[in-house]
Parts: C-alpha cells; sequence; structure tokens
C-alpha cells in the first residue's frame, strides 16, 4: 500500500461529507462520495509542519511572511503563469473569493455568465449577490463538453453581461480547457468589456496527458481582465482550513477588490493556514500530488471497467483532471427520480445530485458526480455496492 492510500475512519470528526447524509440522503446507510474534499490523508509532512508549530505556546496574530508568497509564486511557475507578491489578495476559499470578485466588479441587477452543468455556487453566487445569472450551457458532443463560442457571445451582448464565472479545469465534467479554446473565451470578453473570474482550484490535478493553462497567463491582456482563484485545499485535502487566494494583475482591479476585502476584514490567512500553505507549495508536495494522481487513475479506470462489464449503458466521462467523475446515466433511467432512489437505496452510495449542477436548462437530469479520492478499500466497497444493486435493475 502506498503512503496516499491509507483509509482511516472520519466518525466523530464532525466532517461534513459523513455528518451531512441523513440530511442529504435521507439515510446514514451509504457510502458517501459526494463533497470535494479526500478521504485520503492530508500529507504527513504539513500535518507535521502544523505540529512543530503547535509546541509553541503562543498562537497570536500572525502575519504572512514573504515566503508563503514565495510559495505561490514558485508553484505558479509549473503552470507557466508568472506571478509577482503584489499581485497576490487572500481569501477565505475559492468560493468566498468569487462572492467578493462579485461584489467589486458588478452593481446589484447586473449579469453574469455561467456555463452549466457547473459547480452549483456558481449558480447561485449571482443572486446572492443582487445580481442576475445567464447561463450558456456547455455542448455534450461524443462524450465530451464544448464550448458553443457563438451562443456564448450572442449571451453576453443580448444581456449585457459584466462578469464570466468560468471553471477552469472544470467542475464538475473535468475538461481542461485547451489554448485555443482560452484564446477565443479571452478574445470574446475583451471584446465585450467582461471581466473573467477565473476558479482553478482543480489544476493541479491534471492528468498527464493534458495540461492547466491559467488564463490570465496567456497575454497581458488576458491578464488585465482577469481575477484568477486557487486554493492547496482540493489537491492536499486542506478544506477545512479555509485557504484562498487571488492573483490580479491590474492594479485598478485590485484596488477594487481590496475595497471589498477590507469591508469584509477579510486580509492574511490564519496561523495554521499559512504553515499548511507553503508546506503544501513545495518538491515535497509535487511528489505528494503526483502520487495522487496515479491513485485517482486506478480508482477511475476500475469504475470505468466495472461499468463497461456490468453497467454497459452508463457512460463514464473521463476526466482530464480532478478525482470527480461525472457520470451520465441517461440510457439506464427515464426520470431522475428512479436513478436517485436506485443509488441511495439499493447502491447505498451517496454521491453529488447530477441535477444540482444542471441550471435552469437542467442538464444535469439522469447525471451524478462521484468522488473517487477514496482509499482502495472503500473503493472495493462502492464496487461491491454496485454489484448486488444490479440485481434490483433486472426484477
Amino acid at each position: 500500500m502506498n503512503e496516499v492510500d491509507q483509509a482511516y475512519s472520519r466518525e466523530g470528526t464532525d466532517s461534513e461529507k459523513y455528518e451531512l447524509r441523513e440530511q442529504l440522503f435521507g439515510t446514514k446507510d451509504v457510502l458517501p462520495m459526494w463533497v470535494a474534499d479526500m478521504d485520503l490523508p492530508t500529507p504527513p509532512f504539513v500535518i507535521k509542519a502544523i505540529q512543530q508549530r503547535l509546541e509553541h505556546p503562543l498562537l497570536g496574530y500572525t502575519q504572512a511572511p514573504d515566503s508563503v508568497y514565495q510559495s505561490i509564486i514558485d508553484w505558479q511557475t509549473q503552470h507557466n503563469y508568472q506571478v509577482r507578491k503584489e499581485q497576490i489578495v487572500f481569501t477565505h476559499n475559492v468560493a468566498n473569493g468569487f462572492h467578493m470578485a462579485i461584489q467589486a466588479f458588478s452593481k446589484p441587477g447586473e449579469t453574469i455568465i455561467v456555463q452549466p452543468p457547473i459547480y452549483p455556487p456558481f449558480l447561485t453566487a449571482a443572486e446572492l449577490n443582487d445580481r442576475q445569472t445567464v447561463e450558456a450551457p456547455l455542448k455534450l458532443i461524443n462524450q465530451r463538453y464544448e464550448i458553443d463560442f457563438q451562443k456564448f457571445e450572442n449571451l453576453i451582448v443580448n444581456n449585457n453581461v459584466k462578469i464570466f464565472l468560468f471553471c477552469n479545469p472544470q467542475n464538475p465534467t473535468g475538461r481542461v480547457w485547451l489554448k485555443e479554446e482560452l484564446i477565443k473565451l479571452g478574445t470574446i470578453c475583451i471584446k465585450h468589456n467582461v471581466l473573467i473570474i477565473s476558479d482553478e482550484i482543480h489544476s493541479d490535478l491534471v492528468y498527464s496527458s493534458h495540461k492547466h493553462i491559467p488564463i490570465a497567463s496567456l497575454s497581458n491582456d488576458f491578464a488585465d481582465i482577469t481575477i484568477t482563484l486557487n486554493s492547496p485545499g482540493k489537491t492536499f485535502n486542506l478544506g477545512g482550513l479555509q485557504i484562498g487566494y487571488a492573483i490580479i494583475a491590474s492594479p485598478k482591479l485590485k484596488t477594487e477588490y481590496l475595497r471589498i476585502t477590507k469591508s469584509n476584514s477579510i486580509q492574511d490567512l490564519n496561523l495554521i493556514a499559512l504553515i499548511a500553505l507553503e508546506n503544501s507549495y513545495t518538491q515535497q508536495g509535487q511528489k505528494w500530488r503526483n502520487a495522487l494522481l496515479k491513485h485517482f487513475t486506478t480508482n477511475i479506470e476500475r469504475l470505468t471497467v466495472f461499468a463497461d462489464q456490468y453497467l454497459p449503458k452508463v457512460k463514464i466521462m473521463q476526466p482530464e483532471a480532478s478525482y470527480l467523475v461525472w457520470i451520465d446515466f441517461r440510457d439506464m433511467f427515464t426520470l431522475h427520480s428512479e436513478l436517485k432512489h436506485w443509488l441511495i437505496n439499493k447502491s447505498k452510495l451517496g454521491l453529488n445530485d447530477g441535477e444540482s449542477f444542471g441550471g435552469k436548462n437542467k442538464v444535469g437530469t439522469r447525471f451524478m458526480r462521484i468522488n473517487l479520492a477514496i482509499p482502495t478499500e472503500l473503493m472495493d466497497q462502492a464496487l461491491q455496492q454496485l454489484k448486488r444493486a444490479i440485481k434490483h435493475l433486472e426484477n
């Protein structure tokens, strides 16, 4: 067993994934494979660094040292993204970061564009800030999601869109956007004076045949209209520490963004978050990330092979990034309610409901998102439960 493939019980740790089972699925008797954190350990070298700091008896106010900024700068070079210290602004997570960006760069009543199927907070962020949402759904072509650029541009023009809330790599579909796709998007946004808020939290978890490209890294013009949001939270299972940062090249945009962060009294990260970030963004962190990717690849392959053999009507979208997998059940179930019933009551699995990603056009109906950042023993259990549940389909 490799170091990342360790199973630990999360019972009694107030884990959201486990504590919310009854509320979300109506029963505790499900294996939770939904919220995007791992049932795999946070790296031991990160835990060790936190423990060493806790040997000191004072946990007072702490400012971010230069070394924390430098760790972000160094880490982003792997994506050919040249970042400077003065461009970095801390947030408390990526979602908090894009809510503040919406407040900073749009006015009540103005419109934000998103691309369903999409991370559910993208669908609600505008309304929560008294703005409006317009949806430009992705097109599913040969089991791969694509952008309808003409429709995207038309919606921007017809709705006087001010902000594009962008997900790169894309959640839940696992798409890693290509350079030519990013250039088309950026060019449209420049043409129509649309600000890009780019959520890149899954950017470290890209599989070897693909490459993450921060849209702001492609040109100074793109950088000047982009707020890049990121965090080590997904890569190193640090979600409970509330770590996030924005990268803002434009001094004007940074000034506007800081106006909002200061009004919410959000400045540095907390002490433990600073230690976790700096010790994750290291060479050790890169090796740990690479081991995780191998483990995720094995789990994805196992699920794909299982579906091919036992559930041939189910289509497993092959992710280009992340441990989250988007599954198409449309050929297997005619009703979304039947799919949910079978998964919860027969398979005993708690997955993310595809409809929560689908928006007004319901492009997530009869889809589910599964989290495969789990140890081998839980992967074995999930496949065994699915196999037992298949007999209920045949009756």
